[in-house]
């Protein structure tokens, strides 16, 4: 899980802004490019993207209140180890909010918004299956995934909920990437997708919540792989 490309300037070779850093250093954390435990420096960052310290220092802060960098005094700043238990924690708020969803849209029996969100759904999913075969959490398809359960929560107006978790949601897409590479999963995320809009389309609201949560729960499977495989990656619970 190294990273290959070393040059971050953005694609017009233009002087980068404040905020494409702080986007682009994150981008780096969640796809573990900049692996967990990595020591970074200002001086070194503000090498690679050829911006003044204070850029840097700034989106390290940021990224600091996020929970993707750590900053030991005295010692240094390092990209966050992966909390397990952290994540097993925002998965049960996560499917608890969109099991939620699911009982509001299905205990409505409203047919026409049911039918809407369906084709919605059927159209994302068709567009997931260019994506069976690959062995990586690739950014496209985490883009349709997003699009998927955004769908879902904006066909009973609760848009709002998923936003207020955004920011903690990011530690999930960061384990997405063991879950997906070690578990060998992409043909099984989006089984579960099609499995969740013929649920969906059966109008019981208890099993379609179910398939929702089977499809969330990523944890218990394959965190003893990630462990074993990538010791120096994860908090010691």
């Amino acid at each position: 899980m190294k990273e290959q490309n070393m040059n971050y300037l953005n694609s017009n070779s233009q002087p980068v802004s404040a905020d494409y850093v702080f986007l682009n250093i994150r981008k780096r954390i969640l796809k573990l490019e900049l692996e967990p435990g990595t020591r970074i420096s200002e001086n070194q960052m503000a090498e690679e993207y050829g911006v003044s310290r204070t850029i840097i220092r700034n989106a390290f802060a940021r990224l600091n209140q996020l929970g993707l960098l750590t900053v030991y005094p005295q010692r240094g700043t390092y990209v966050s180890l992966i909390d397990l238990k952290l994540i097993g924690d925002l998965l049960i708020l996560r499917t608890a909010v969109e099991k939620e969803e699911l009982y509001e849209l299905l205990s409505q029996r409203d047919d026409e918004k049911i039918k809407k969100l369906v084709k919605e759904l059927e159209d994302n999913l068709e567009k997931q299956e260019a994506y069976r075969n690959k062995e990586g959490y690739d950014l496209e398809f985490q883009t349709l995934d997003s699009a998927f359960h955004r769908a879902i929560a904006e066909s009973v107006e609760r848009y709002n909920l998923i936003k207020l978790l955004e920011d903690l949601m990011l530690h999930i897409t960061r384990w997405r990437n063991f879950d997906v590479a070690l578990g060998k999963r992409m043909p099984h995320l989006i089984d579960e997708h099609r499995k969740i809009i013929e649920e969906i389309k059966g109008g019981d609201f208890i099993k379609a919540q179910q398939a929702m949560a089977d499809h969330l729960e990523t944890i218990s499977e394959i965190k003893a792989k990630a462990k074993e495989r990538y010791p120096q990656y994860f908090v010691n619970i």
